[in-house]
């Protein structure tokens, strides 16, 4: 603690009262090396605060003023709105107390002419003292304003480029599912943020058959998006006609890719990828450390198990093609892992659902019961009775992760009678 500062507003007059009490305050400082003194008169010091003059407002300053019968009732006020505004401690020595007294608050003492110098002293030295620790918090509090005003910008200035960065994931990865007359499909999209780490792409190849793809790349965020755009890009710009390659082979070239990428670092992917003969059924499938794709039909749920590890990990990874059927009013629902977290089973559950013939994993069994409720419906609605579901989750409000889900259906011989007769409406 430096040095405090008095401020000392009298009369102006020789008067003895006046110097008597300087004397005694001055005498009775706790300090040992006194206050730094300014002298003034009361109208000095009026006038110098009314101007707003910055050298009254020193560190660890605090003020003498004593008033006497002569002050008007409006300068006083005055000058006690000027000490207080300007945060400026003051002791008021009033002839007529009681006049006065109605003026004291936080920071401003008034006190009778007959109080002790030492005891006038003490409260001076408290107030400066205080001061002290005033400007400390006020230097704090204006730093804390000004990081807070500056985090207020970035969040903002970041706020406004993940908007940006979701329309630019939105242009360049949104997939609208194609209209395939043997086929009924639906998706759920549901991202954590703005933009997003999963991503779904379904067409219609040159020879006819639809080739799908689900991925979900590590993380959240922009650092997922970007992974999601890379891996959009090496899907869409093959070296060659994807009609020649197998999933197997797709997935590989997506491996590849993610490893000479600029982003692999740390950075890998889960993904399915397969081709469906819409004619025929026939279903080839490949995955990459993706939960496995399930079908859904009169038996029940039957999970289609792919043993591919991860994309972007290793160089040398094969990731083996599954061959299958999908049958008339079959469904074929592929989904990333934000669905299992949206419905957790805990671990003391799992040997008891295994031992009752159940699977283990929860949200397996809701789409087999969605499903097999639905049965009649076409699976865009009934992944619409999927989001109720999800919405009605503890936590639904702040999901964990995000959420894609696509189900692809083989429409029975009367559903494709229907089917054309509304394509050629």
């Amino acid at each position: 603690m430096g040095q405090h500062n008095l401020l000392v507003a009298t009369s102006g007059s020789a008067c003895e009262r006046e110097a008597d009490l300087l004397r005694g305050v001055l005498a009775a400082w706790p300090d040992e090396h006194g206050p730094s003194l300014q002298r003034m008169t009361f109208e000095q010091l009026l006038a110098r605060l009314c101007a707003g003059d910055e050298t009254l407002r020193t560190r660890s300053a605090a003020a003498l003023l004593v008033v006497g019968k002569w002050h008007s009732a409006e300068a006083v006020d005055r000058c006690v709105d000027e000490l207080y505004t300007a945060n400026l401690p003051a002791v008021i020595v009033a002839e007529e107390h009681a006049r006065w007294k109605h003026l004291q608050q936080q920071g401003i003492i008034v006190q009778p002419s007959d109080t002790s110098a030492s005891v006038i002293g003490a409260m001076l030295f408290a107030l400066a003292a205080r001061q002290d620790l005033v400007d400390q918090v006020s230097r704090e509090l204006s730093i804390t304003m000004r990081v807070q005003a500056g985090a207020g910008a970035e969040v903002e200035r970041m706020h406004e480029e993940l908007h940006l960065a979701a329309g630019v994931q939105h242009e360049f990865t949104a997939s609208s599912l194609p209209v395939v007359e043997q086929l009924e499909m639906g998706v759920v999209y549901r991202p954590v943020n703005a933009v997003s780490g999963d991503i779904y792409h379904v067409r219609q190849l040159v020879d006819g058959r639809v080739a799908f793809f689900v991925a979900d790349a590590v993380g959240h965020g922009v650092p997922a998006a970007l992974l999601t755009m890379v891996l959009t890009n090496s899907l869409l710009s093959a070296d060659r006609d994807e009609n020649e390659l197998s999933p197997s082979q797709v997935l590989e070239r997506l491996n590849k890719r993610l490893l000479d990428s600029s982003l692999h670092t740390g950075r890998f992917a889960t993904a399915v990828y397969g081709m469906l003969n819409p004619l025929t059924g026939e279903l080839q499938i490949a995955g990459a450390g993706h939960p496995a794709p399930v079908l859904m039909g009169n038996k029940g749920a039957r999970e289609i198990e792919t043993d591919g590890p991860l994309l972007g990990v290793f160089s040398d990874a094969e990731f083996p093609c599954v061959t299958c059927k999908l049958s008339p009013a079959e469904t074929l629902v592929l989904y990333t892992d934000g669905l299992e977290a949206a419905f957790p089973v805990e671990k003391t559950l799992r040997a008891v659902r295994l031992q009752q013939g159940k699977h283990t994993h929860a949200h397996v069994e809701h789409l087999e019961s969605l499903f097999t409720r639905l049965a009649d419906h076409d699976p865009s609605a009934v992944l619409t009775q999927l989001e109720y579901m999800l919405d009605e989750q503890c936590g639904s409000l702040h999901q964990a992760d995000d959420i894609t889900t696509l189900a692809i259906r083989m429409r029975c011989a009367t559903d494709q009678r229907r089917a054309i007769k509304l394509l050629a409406a």
